[in-house]
C-alpha cells in the first residue's frame, strides 16, 4: 500500500511587512532633516551674545545672518596672542587713526615692560595753562577712544607738566593740578565714547616725572605731556 505524500504547510504571505522598513526609513530621514535645521539656524540673541564676548577680548568677530560669522583677523591668531604683539598691534592702530590728523607724526608710541604709552604733547591739546582740550584735538581722542574700546586692557591716562611751568594766568595753583585737569579732560573724551569706567583711572604726576632735560626749551616741552597707558 503506497504511502500518502506529506504536504508542505503553506504559509499566508505577509504584504504589509515592507511597511516596518518604510518607517524605520522615513524616521531616520526625519532625523536627519532636523538636524540639518537645527546646525542651519542660530538664535540671534545667542550669536549677539557670543559676539559681545569676542569683541571685549581683541574685537576679531563681526556678526551675520545666522551662523555666517566673518573673522576680520587684525593680526594673526592661529596661536595665542602674546602682550607684546597686542602692544604692537594697538599702537599700530593707533598711528593709523591719528594719520592725517592735526597730532599726526607728533604722538609717540612706546612699549615698555608690557605697557603702551601713546604720548600726547600738552601744546598739541590744551592752549597754555589751560585744561580744556582744543576742538581740532578732540575728534581724533574720539576716535582713538573708539579703538580703545574695542581693545583689552585697562587704561590709565597720565597728566604731566615741567618745573618752569608759568601759571600766572591760569585757573590752577600748581603743577600738579593743571596735570590732573588735564588727564581728567581727556579721560572724560575716553568714557563719554565707550570706554568702560571700570577701565580706567587717571593721576596728575606734575612735573616728577620728566623724560627730558629741563635745561632747554625743546627738553620742557617734551616733559609737558598726557600719557594714554594701556596695561594688564
Amino acid at each position: 500500500m503506497a504511502k500518502k505524500k506529506k504536504q508542505e504547510p503553506q504559509y499566508a504571505a505577509n504584504t504589509e511587512a515592507w511597511m516596518t522598513t518604510f518607517a524605520d526609513l522615513v524616521s531616520l530621514m526625519l532625523t536627519f532633516f532636523i538636524l540639518l535645521i537645527s546646525m542651519s539656524t542660530m538664535d540671534k540673541t545667542g550669536l549677539s551674545d557670543v559676539e559681545s564676548s569676542f569683541r571685549k577680548a581683541v574685537s576679531v568677530l563681526s556678526s551675520g545672518d545666522k551662523t555666517e560669522i566673518q573673522i576680520i583677523p587684525p593680526f594673526r591668531m592661529q596661536k595665542l596672542v602674546s602682550t607684546k604683539e597686542l602692544m604692537l598691534a594697538m599702537r599700530q592702530n593707533s598711528m593709523s587713526i591719528m594719520k592725517n590728523s592735526v597730532i599726526t607724526h607728533k604722538v609717540i608710541g612706546v612699549i615698555v615692560n608690557d605697557r603702551l604709552y601713546l604720548r600726547i604733547p600738552d601744546a598739541i591739546l590744551f592752549n597754555k595753562g589751560s585744561a580744556t582740550l582744543k576742538k581740532e584735538s578732540i575728534e581724533v581722542i574720539k576716535k582713538l577712544a573708539q579703538m580703545l574700546a574695542m581693545s583689552p586692557g585697562k587704561i590709565r591716562v597720565q597728566g604731566h607738566t615741567n618745573k618752569h611751568i608759568n601759571l600766572n594766568k591760569s585757573a590752577y595753583d600748581d603743577p600738579w593740578s593743571l596735570s590732573l585737569a588735564r588727564a581728567a579732560s581727556v579721560l572724560h573724551i575716553l568714557e563719554n565714547e565707550g570706554v568702560s569706567p571700570n577701565r580706567l583711572s587717571l593721576v596728575g604726576y606734575g612735573s616728577s616725572q620728566p623724560i627730558s632735560t629741563e635745561v632747554t626749551p625743546f627738553g620742557r616741552s617734551k616733559n609737558r605731556r598726557v600719557e594714554i597707558m594701556i596695561y594688564q
